[in-house]
């Protein structure tokens, strides 16, 4: 549940603010030599790739307590709701945006954290 509602605050916040935030960590990764040094490049992977990790850890620690508590971790799929109300309520923040990019990264994210849950489980 904390999790949930980080990640949601995080997505729920103004656009210079996000934007902000992730050109300072890209500033930052930029100087690891593994990483590519054009920041602004760097920046629009880091905020593409937010969604699929974010997503990942839910859908992870969701599977996880679905399984632990003996029911299916297949209902982990009904957070694909969320994937797209998430996106479908940005329009209301200012500087956000509604994208089906970002709600494919959602589901991705998903994907991968379900993935995960049935390998270990």
């Amino acid at each position: 549940m904390l999790w949930f509602l980080f990640m949601t605050y995080l997505s729920h916040q103004d656009g210079e603010h996000t934007g902000r935030a992730s050109r300072e960590l890209a500033e930052k990764l930029s100087a690891l030599d593994f990483l590519d040094s054009d920041i602004n490049i760097l920046n629009g992977r880091l905020r593409r790739m937010a969604h699929v990790v974010v997503y990942a850890v839910l859908a992870v620690l969701l599977g996880t307590t679905l399984e632990l508590s003996g029911h299916s971790p297949w209902l982990t799929a009904g957070a694909i709701v969320w994937a797209w109300a998430d996106e479908a309520t940005k329009p209301l923040v200012q500087g956000r945006h509604f994208s089906w990019l970002d709600v494919g990264r959602n589901v991705l994210g998903i994907v991968i954290g379900m993935v995960i849950v049935i390998f270990v489980f």
